[in-house]
């Protein structure tokens, strides 16, 4: 070593020499000098301190670079997501999504606190962020949308950001754009999930930016995203495991890069990383189990497994480290990540720890959501949806495999394919529904492709370690983020994951050498038109089933309604009901149910039970509190919901147990209004 070291500080003084003369400024700005002097000084480091490969970024290509049309797309592509998500934010309403969304943040705006106070459906930190936007913007429903508009459009750079690691400027664009086009236009409500999937793409770029800057604060970063995202709602922590993954995956690459023998092997780190992985599949396995359906296990379980079983096979080679630098390795990355994380939660939880009510908070985040499993659950799809994905798979398979002229003739082949999907999706059933599951049930298979192509040796030598990391953060942060389906797989939910599929796929398509882009390109550009023509005017109610007209057209006209368009039917149903209830209420206070919290915020009167919810309610003695609460307050009307969106049953009882008191009636809608005078 020490050889090395005199021959290293001969060179250095020759290079410090070299890069100082006036000679050498003509040629300081040309990429491959520039690279080299790089990789030296990278060198350099490696030879001082091994250990510091753990920040190393492991790129074998050249520098990147930002050129003008990097930009220049940028704000092509920006502006345009901007001016497509703008015409579709005050289209269509979830009556009870709204509802509950606007009364728990006027609840907050009026002092009371989530979970001590009323029982919200989700962590709470999105209430406080509604709260200030009621206090600046106004107390309507628009105010939101404003809020969830305004984390869009500074989610869209993130989005190229992300693409651009592995893609040319032009196919970065192509990629956003179709991000955006599965994203917030399909479902403009305030929905937490929107969120989550914001703060994922941000934690993923975060995360691609500390391998290419080695600086740790990017990792802080990510962590904080990921903090942001459980304040919103709990499932921000599927990140956080996919955060970790990345970590064990890149300490094992760090490790299997060097090139010294240790003293001794490392053998406790690998039998913390085994328990680890197997504890997490238990609790994984243990929590899907209790949704609906077998389903869930391919859709859910297999893409989280596949990953586990990439990380585990690789603890099983020789990796030249001892336990303490591999754990050194590791903490170097997960505690930054954790620090990030802590800071938005401990926020979070000042209020609560002041109030006394941390125990309130964890029955409400922990206990209380698994009410949901008798309540708001879908099965995922099935064997022969998840079929779909197949044949489109197969051609892509053949054509990375092909000749030139053999690819052609593949894309020619999907062209066709996919044209009569399109074409005959506006009015076939089953041609729209092939559309769709071609890309709803496609997650496994993309993740189990991934964690292939990474996990076998034979594949994965085809990449540098660098591309390998960012394979594996992409498959990672899909497979955790898809659990945002579970157990409520409804359509609209694949839209909260889409974005992440689109970065994912992408990635490991262009990843793979020789890209068929002729094949690709006729797949990037169906998935674009198949939802722009088919997916978004159908709107929720028949997304995934049919294509179907836009029927959210007429302006709610009500003074907290935000001119949100909404079914001419319900826009009517909704002015009268509302009018009705206010013109008969006296005092601050009614009572609507069942999951009426609609009825409560476009009246602007109070909620006199703590639910949001009512199939999240306590059961027992329920009726009484309610009844006890009417007379309380002195509630003079009431509002019956004969449809509610996740009650089991509709309590009758309540509603003969008031009639006597409350002799008047009138049926609006599917509502039925009781009043006394």
């Amino acid at each position: 070593m020490t050889d090395n070291s005199e021959c290293w500080d001969t060179y250095r003084s020759r290079e410090l020499t070299l890069w100082s003369s006036p000679a050498s400024k003509p040629f300081n700005n040309l990429p491959g000098v520039r690279q080299f002097a790089s990789a030296a000084s990278e060198a350099e480091q490696a030879l001082q301190d091994p250990h510091s490969l753990a920040d190393t970024p492991f790129s074998s290509g050249p520098i990147r670079t930002v050129p003008n049309r990097f930009w220049h797309l940028l704000l092509i592509v920006w502006a345009l997501s901007a001016g497509y998500a703008a015409m579709d934010l005050k289209r269509g309403w979830i009556p009870h999504d709204d509802g509950a969304f606007a009364q728990s943040a006027e609840r907050v705006l009026n002092g009371e606190l989530p979970h001590r106070d009323f029982d919200e459906i989700y962590t709470g930190g999105l209430a406080f962020a509604n709260a200030l936007a009621f206090r600046v913007l106004g107390v309507n429903f628009a105010s939101l949308r404003i809020v969830l508009f305004v984390c869009f459009v500074a989610w869209v750079p993130a989005v190229f950001y992300v693409a651009s690691r592995f893609a040319s400027a032009y196919n970065s664009a192509a990629l956003t754009l179709l991000a955006v086009a599965w994203s917030v236009p399909n479902y403009s409500a305030a929905v937490p999930s929107w969120y989550n999937l914001f703060f994922a793409i941000f934690g993923t770029a975060a995360l691609l930016r500390y391998m290419e800057t080695r600086t740790r604060r990017w990792v802080f970063i990510a962590g904080l995203c990921a903090g942001l995202s459980i304040i919103v709602k709990i499932i921000g922590l599927y990140f956080v495991a996919a955060g970790i993954l990345f970590f064990v995956f890149r300490e094992q690459s760090v490790a299997l890069s060097q090139n010294y023998a240790p003293r001794t092997r490392a053998r406790f780190y690998p039998a913390a990383v085994l328990i680890g992985l197997v504890v997490f599949a238990f609790l994984l396995a243990g929590m899907i189990l209790r949704g609906p359906g077998s389903n869930g296990l391919i859709n859910f379980l297999l893409p989280a497994c596949a990953l586990m079983a990439v990380v585990a096979s690789r603890e099983f080679n020789a990796v030249p480290m001892g336990d303490k630098d591999r754990f050194a390795a590791f903490f170097k990355m997960l505690l930054p990540f954790a620090a990030g994380t802590a800071v938005p939660v401990l926020m979070f939880l000042i209020p609560y720890l002041r109030s006394g009510a941390v125990p309130a908070l964890i029955h409400g985040i922990f206990v209380l959501p698994t009410k949901r499993f008798d309540a708001a659950i879908m099965t995922s799809p099935d064997l022969a949806q998840m079929m779909k994905p197949a044949l489109i798979a197969l051609l892509l398979s053949v054509t990375y495999c092909a000749s030139k002229r053999v690819r052609i003739l593949c894309g020619v082949v999907l062209g066709l394919y996919l044209g009569y999907l399109l074409q005959f999706s506006a009015h076939d059933t089953m041609a729209y529904r092939a559309g769709w599951f071609s890309a709803a049930a496609s997650v496994p298979l993309v993740v189990v492709a991934g964690a292939v192509y990474l996990g076998v040796p034979r594949f994965a030598r085809r990449l540098d370690l660098e591309r390998q990391q960012q394979l594996m953060l992409f498959i990672s942060a899909l497979a955790m983020t898809n659990l945002v389906q579970f157990p409520f797989s409804a359509p609209i939910y694949f839209c909260y994951v889409a974005p992440v599929l689109v970065l994912a796929a992408g990635a490991l398509l262009a990843l793979i050498p020789r890209p068929p882009r002729l094949a690709l390109g006729i797949l990037l550009v169906f998935y674009l038109l198949f939802v722009v023509w088919r997916v978004t005017p159908a709107f929720v109610f028949d997304m995934g089933f049919a294509a179907t007209p836009d029927v959210q057209t007429e302006p709610l006209k009500l003074a907290r309604g935000g001119n949100l368009r909404v079914d001419p039917i319900q826009a009517q149903v909704y002015e009268e009901l509302i009018s009705l209830v206010q013109t008969h209420a006296s005092g601050e206070f009614t009572y609507a149910g069942p999951d009426c919290a609609e009825i409560y915020f476009l009246t602007g009167l109070k909620n006199p039970t703590r639910t949001l919810f009512d199939s999240l309610d306590e059961p027992q003695g329920r009726t009484e509190r309610i009844l006890q609460a009417i007379e309380n307050h002195h509630i003079t009307v009431l509002t019956f919901n004969d449809q509610p969106g996740f009650a089991l049953g509709i309590n009758h009882e309540l509603e003969q147990l008031v009639k006597s008191h409350f002799p008047y009636s009138k049926q609006v809608g599917h509502f039925r209004v009781r009043w006394r005078e």
